[in-house]
């Protein structure tokens, strides 16, 4: 019970950053339950096949395993990852999913952690149970990949890639980069009721404005 208000008070407190990205929670700090074997491409070419791999909620990063350790892979080496049910490309330090494409400009998304809405839910439990948490707060280096116990809320976070240029995807990037004849357009599109820089659809929309 004391979770369940903890959670309740959070997401209230957190209602309007989450209103367009928040992914849902999850009990662990990896995408895989166990870690799986992957097909890794590096950024000079060369594929290697990893044994066991997983990807790290709390940024994004990826995870093998070297003597039953787990460790961070050097993500400025990294190109691409491909898992059995999803394909991975790098987004700067981040690892990012093919969401959908538009001729040759495609829709990335990244899920993590949100550390500091969980920061915010540990803090109301904390207050609803008095209990002293002192050394519990978690950092954006402190997430253990093999923590269990806890309910970890996900934001997702997307990107275009327009013209071979990876972006955010935001109103104030976007608008730059389009010609001035099609500014009128995105502005249309976003007063539309159900427009959302997190929904897939909408994001289709704005990069048929890219379209040569």
């Amino acid at each position: 019970m004391k979770k369940i208000l903890g959670v309740w008070l959070m997401m209230l407190a957190c209602a309007s950053v989450w209103a367009q990205n928040f992914e849902g929670y999850s009990n662990r700090t990896t995408v895989y339950a166990t870690y799986q074997p992957a097909r890794v491409t590096l950024v000079t070419g060369k594929v290697v096949m990893q044994k066991e791999a997983n990807v790290f909620l709390k940024n994004g990063r990826l995870l093998f395993k070297k003597d039953k350790f787990d460790m961070e892979a050097d993500m400025r080496q990294i190109k691409s990852v491909e898992f059995k049910d999803r394909t991975y490309v790098r987004i700067d330090t981040i690892l990012a999913t093919v969401v959908d494409t538009v001729g040759a400009n495609r829709i990335f998304c990244t899920t993590t952690i949100d550390v500091e809405a969980f920061n915010k839910q540990r803090l109301n439990d904390r207050i609803i149970s008095d209990f002293q948490m002192n050394d519990q707060l978690v950092s954006a280096a402190s997430v253990d990949p093999s923590d269990e116990d806890n309910l970890y809320p996900l934001v997702n976070t997307y990107f275009l890639e327009i013209d071979g240029k990876v972006v955010k995807a935001h109103e104030r990037v976007l608008m730059r980069m389009l010609p001035k004849a099609k500014r009128g357009r995105l502005e249309f599109y976003m007063q539309m009721p159900d427009f959302s820089w997190s929904d897939k659809n909408s994001l289709r929309q704005v990069l048929e404005l890219f379209k040569k």
